[in-house]
């Protein structure tokens, strides 16, 4: 079975690898850069990253769509389920897009308004689920004690998943390496799934999608040299939510994308608590930097490298990947 996806691997590989050596070059020169870094009087010292170009995530996502479109017109095939995956990749790229140009032109910490972007993030979703209309595609929603087969409750579970699911990505994109390394496990998971139901199309794409990404990481690893930025980590959840509906196992995004979830949640328990008792439950949300900030013991005098948070939640992520494998297929 393996070259059902070795080759889309390899080549997507070489493109993402050389295509991103160019992005990152022409960002520089146009100044296409991280403008606003976290200083170390509020968390780690990151000052040594301004400047590092970011929107590296167009480069992969390009890769994605013209070799993934390349291979359905020669092939002659049209699958509305797959393309709605890469679709949904597309749209937000260009949500991410529109908000890191906003960061960088606008000289803006925020970026797009939050209300505009969910706007644009649920129109996206829309537009992404009305490719599944097209398709043959059962819209049920799988609940464990029961099952909803209704085309509009459907179309509102997938606005809600893809834009939880894309704004998880993009809380675990704060380090190094890091979304791009979850996110290749996570897409490798749905790859073994697309090739146990025999959908090729998905399988295909999927291997696309780590072969952009590992060709993105030689790059991207610390130090980076460049970043995906929102127009990466956006896209790539909405991938991932996306991927779980169209193989019909939209609650196994729970577990493979468990991470993501927990970057998420930290964010959200520690707005909340400080919220209404001032004080603050983690060092530092999302909690990548609360380990990069004191380790294990969440102790300021003992601070962890990038590297060691990456191998700790790409550790995590593997295992989760696997468990879900192991037990449900």
């Amino acid at each position: 079975m393996i070259e059902k996806w070795l080759p889309e691997v390899l080549i997507a590989f070489l493109v993402s690898v050389g295509g991103t050596y160019l992005l990152k070059n022409w960002f520089n020169k146009i100044k296409i850069q991280q403008l606003v870094i976290r200083n170390s009087a509020k968390g780690p010292d990151h000052q040594a990253k301004a400047g590092t170009p970011t929107m590296g995530g167009a480069g992969f996502i390009v890769t994605i769509f013209l070799l993934f479109a390349l291979k359905q017109i020669v092939f002659g095939v049209m699958n509305p389920t797959s393309w709605a995956i890469v679709l949904s990749i597309l749209l937000y790229a260009l949500v991410g897009g529109f908000d890191d140009s906003v960061k960088i032109f606008e000289k803006r910490d925020e970026g797009f308004r939050f209300l505009p972007k969910l706007i644009a993030e649920i129109v996206a979703a829309l537009i992404a689920f009305s490719l599944l209309l097209w398709g043959n595609f059962d819209f049920i929603l799988h609940l464990g004690f029961m099952n909803i087969q209704n085309v509009v409750f459907f179309g509102l579970f997938t606005v809600i998943w893809l834009v939880g699911w894309s704004n998880s990505v993009n809380f675990s994109d704060g380090l190094d390496g890091l979304a791009t390394g979850l996110s290749i496990l996570a897409y490798g998971a749905y790859l073994v799934v697309a090739l146990k139901q025999g959908n090729y199309d998905v399988v295909a794409l999927n291997a696309l999608v780590i072969g952009a990404l590992l060709g993105f990481f030689v790059w991207n690893q610390n130090p980076a040299k460049i970043f995906m930025g929102d127009t990466g980590s956006l896209a790539l959840g909405a991938g991932l939510a996306m991927n779980s509906l169209v193989l019909n196992i939209e609650w196994s995004l729970l577990l493979i994308g468990l991470v993501f979830m927990l970057e998420t949640l930290s964010v959200m328990i520690q707005v909340g608590v400080y919220h209404f008792i001032q004080k603050r439950v983690f060092l530092m949300a999302p909690i990548h930097h609360a380990f990069e900030k004191g380790g294990w013991r969440m102790d300021p005098k003992y601070p962890w490298n990038e590297w060691k948070v990456d191998t700790l939640f790409w550790i995590v992520a593997a295992l989760m990947a696997a468990l879900y494998l192991l037990i449900w297929l």
